[in-house]
């Protein structure tokens, strides 16, 4: 029978992971375009003006880009794994195990945005959750059926 719910969260996720390697594309270009202009006197000027360091942005810019296509590639990988293997208990702590890391991917990214001086999104904390609780649930609802 297979978890409809899995299947659903995992075509989601998949969405999901392709819009985030898009943004963090755009993220790496803005880190590129940062670490060019870190060279510029004007630049460093204008962001010791604007109280910042030109290097401790550049390089958080750089840090959320690498994380962004980390998280994107572990949510597509999940997605698709999800998407195969809806139907199929066996796989069932595989999925399980991805959830969680994807779960685990949101809350060290929120941290990540929060200690960045922007503050804690609440609507980025609970959206960047419910996807990967949705697909553990998913994940205990197959391996539910492998016991039956």
């Amino acid at each position: 029978m297979g978890s409809k719910l899995l299947k659903v969260v995992s075509i989601l996720m998949i969405i999901g992971g392709i819009l985030g390697a898009i943004g963090a594309v755009i993220a790496a270009a803005g880190a590129g375009f940062l670490t060019a202009a870190s060279g510029n006197a004007e630049a460093q000027k204008a962001a010791a003006e604007a109280g910042m360091n030109m290097g401790t942005v550049t390089g958080a810019v750089w840090i959320a880009a690498i994380f962004s296509i980390i998280s994107a590639v572990v949510e597509i990988i999940a997605g698709v794994k999800g998407k195969k293997n809806w139907d199929n208990p066996e796989a069932a702590k595989t999925l399980l195990i991805l959830g969680i890391v994807c779960a685990v991917i949101s809350v060290i990214g929120n941290i990540i945005f929060a200690t960045s001086g922007t503050g804690v999104q609440i609507l980025s904390v609970v959206t960047g959750l419910v996807l990967p609780v949705l697909y553990i649930i998913g994940a205990f609802q197959l391996k539910g059926q492998s016991a039956q």
